[in-house]
């Protein structure tokens, strides 16, 4: 009997394991954490690339921006390009299907509602990278990945 329960034991483990292999471009290839759990907490950013190269200027710009997920997802995001223009951005934050993207609704009662999709290609219990298109930057064609750390 005590040798069942361990093969069952063995059994769900792998499984449970073998689910979540592999799921980010960089990793981790196998974390018994759920991507919520890892995602969910303080997060500050700690690089800026374009292309796959550091881009100082955008990273001074937002070296001080701090992203926290809570639990009931919603988010607060505290964007700070300047000392004279910090925004804090609030809204709600959700999965994509397969948990390789993240969908982040900016809740603003002046200008209305906005839609933002990231891809994450790392997600461990403390790195974050999100990677979307140049939209929020005039002069940038390509793609930003943001690294953040958790706090």
């Amino acid at each position: 009997m005590r040798r069942l329960i361990a093969v069952l034991l063995v059994v769900i483990l792998s499984v449970a394991t073998f689910e979540s292999c592999g799921r980010y471009e960089n990793g981790p290839e196998i974390s018994l954490r759920s991507a919520k759990s890892r995602i969910v907490g303080e997060w500050h950013l700690a690089d800026l690339l374009v292309n796959d190269k550091r881009e100082q200027t955008l990273f001074d710009m937002e070296s001080s921006s701090e992203l926290t997920f809570n639990d009931d997802g919603t988010y607060l995001y505290n964007k700070v390009q300047s000392v004279k223009f910090p925004q804090e951005l609030v809204g709600e934050w959700s999965f994509g299907e397969d948990k390789t993207e993240l969908l982040l609704i900016q809740r603003d009662s002046i200008n209305g509602d906005s839609e933002r999709m990231y891809k994450i290609t790392r997600l461990s219990k403390d790195e974050l990278w999100l990677v979307n298109g140049s939209e929020e930057y005039s002069g940038y064609d390509d793609l930003i990945e943001r690294h953040f750390e958790k706090k």
